[in-house]
């Protein structure tokens, strides 16, 4: 954990950012934030619901408007959540919660005054907290929405208003909008998308897949890795697992499970599954529960944290498509530590076993930790290497 030495002067309060490996504490607000900021006066004793706290800058804010009030904030990103746990504490927001659950319903129904929404990349993710919205605010409750024009914050205003009725835009400012929304009387039929499954409150998205050892149902969230269909480099990947039976297995970004689930249902003795987002991870639990499975293990981690702490290496083979990268951009440090880390956890004559993009020179990056890398499969588009 860090503090930044320049603390953060946004709107009316000056905000000490904290930070740790993988959430760098800087002085930067993207300009969503900055707006909501500016333009979001919620009143002195209201209790607010902010989804997507992805910059905690913001949550302070809103909790020192809050002097009576109370604040929950909620991000599926683990390093999020903690990182904004931290500045919170720093700051002393005493009067905040930032909640582990994918939903806060239906405990937390009726609850709220208001519901601020930072939009996230998903889209389907975005009407599911829409959705969640509806339920959770009193009948008389706000909306605030706000994002960047290009991260598609006017399709959200649309879905918004398509369930609630009317909008008010509170303001522009470098291309970015918030607008607020209260439920129309009586409200407008819902449209077809808030009844899907993964969207509607208690609901699974379903997928029927097809895997070495055959066809499978598994469910997944909106906002976790590729939830609508099995991924191609995924898919490329379970071709290559091999003989399983016996081995103690780790599955890092594990998603909603598939790499994890196969060797478990393919023989292994124990698998262990990792990943950074709290959506993939309910649904990996999920799938292991209707699956019966035993010999898994699943935990919330950032990189391999929640198993570096071990004083003896412990696992046999390492499977992972690693979300080091977007499109042709990669964040070498990351992979880096990854790797390395990777080694460290493996029994002597363990393997790590991973997918990724053809283009990436993955290849360079393991032989400095591994005395053996090989391309076990190539396509066009992927590849799968073996380090060891």
């Amino acid at each position: 954990m860090s503090i930044h030495p320049n603390p953060l002067h946004i709107a009316d309060t000056t905000v000490l950012l904290v930070g740790q490996p993988g959430v760098p504490a800087g002085p930067t607000l993207d300009p969503a934030s900055r707006l909501a900021a500016e333009l979001i006066r919620p009143a002195p004793h209201e209790r607010v619901l902010l989804l997507g706290a992805a910059h905690p800058a913001l949550g302070v804010v809103l909790a020192q408007r809050l002097p009576a009030g109370h604040l929950v904030l909620s991000d599926p990103h683990v390093l999020v959540r903690r990182m904004a746990s931290l500045t919170l504490a720093t700051n002393a927001c005493t009067n905040t919660e930032v909640a582990d659950a994918v939903s806060l319903l239906p405990q937390a129904a009726g609850t709220f005054d208001r519901v601020i929404i930072l939009g996230p990349r998903s889209r389907a993710l975005a009407r599911r907290w829409l959705v969640e919205a509806q339920v959770l605010l009193r009948p008389t409750g706000i909306l605030n929405l706000a994002g960047a024009n290009q991260a598609g914050i006017q399709s959200l205003i649309s879905d918004a208003k398509a369930l609630f009725g009317t909008s008010q835009m509170l303001g522009y400012g470098g291309s970015c909008r918030v607008a607020a929304l209260t439920q129309a009387n009586p409200l407008p039929p819902a449209p077809p998308w808030a009844s899907l499954g993964g969207i509607a409150p208690g609901t699974w998205h379903t997928l029927q897949l097809e895997l070495p050892d055959g066809p499978l149902h598994l469910v997944s969230l909106p906002g976790s890795f590729s939830y609508e269909h099995l991924d191609p480099g995924t898919k490329l990947l379970l071709r290559q697992l091999g003989p399983l039976a016996g081995l103690n297995v780790l599955d890092v970004g594990c998603g909603y499970g598939v790499l994890g689930i196969a060797a478990a249902r393919q023989g292994a003795a124990h698998v262990t599954m990792l990943d950074v987002c709290q959506l993939a991870l309910a649904a990996a639990h999920e799938n292991c529960a209707r699956l019966g499975l035993q010999n898994v293990s699943i935990y919330a981690s950032n990189g391999l944290e929640a198993v570096s702490s071990a004083t003896t290496p412990r696992f046999d083979l390492i499977l992972s498509n690693p979300p080091f990268h977007s499109g042709r951009t990669i964040d070498r440090s990351l992979a880096t530590t990854f790797f390395g880390n990777a080694r460290s956890v493996l029994q002597p004559q363990g393997r790590l076993l991973l997918v990724a993009n053809s283009f990436l020179n993955y290849e360079t990056l393991l032989a400095a930790n591994f005395a053996r890398v090989v391309v076990a499969q190539r396509t066009p588009s992927y590849k799968v290497l073996l380090a060891e």
